[in-house]
């Protein structure tokens, strides 16, 4: 997503990412890899949790969960991987956001 900030800004769609590691850990990260979206240390991981989006037995680390929601705070996309790869590409997100903001007589 950091390669395609520009675009999801023109989208006006604003990015929260969520970490399952300390504070400390997580904007050591963020300040290395020069990340302009905010992110959250949830190390306890209760928004993980919220989301249903918890390790399984068999996922190697933390789950990938990715949302999209509507400025009426509607859930208009999900996506939970089953391992940390399996996330959508940046182009179908795009997309999506490209397809909410059409009119509805246009979709």
């Amino acid at each position: 997503m950091r390669d395609d900030y520009d675009k999801f800004k023109t989208q006006n769609a604003e990015i929260l990412a969520i970490a399952p590691h300390s504070l400390e850990r997580t904007r050591k990260y963020w300040t290395s890899h020069s990340l302009l979206f905010p992110c959250l240390a949830d190390q306890e991981r209760t928004v993980f949790k919220l989301y249903d989006v918890r390790s399984r037995l068999l996922s190697l680390g933390q789950r990938p969960g990715l949302y999209i929601i509507d400025t009426d705070g509607a859930l208009r996309f999900a996506h939970v991987g089953s391992q940390q790869w399996h996330i959508p590409s940046n182009e179908r997100v795009l997309a999506r956001l490209d397809e909410m903001a059409r009119p509805a007589d246009n979709k």
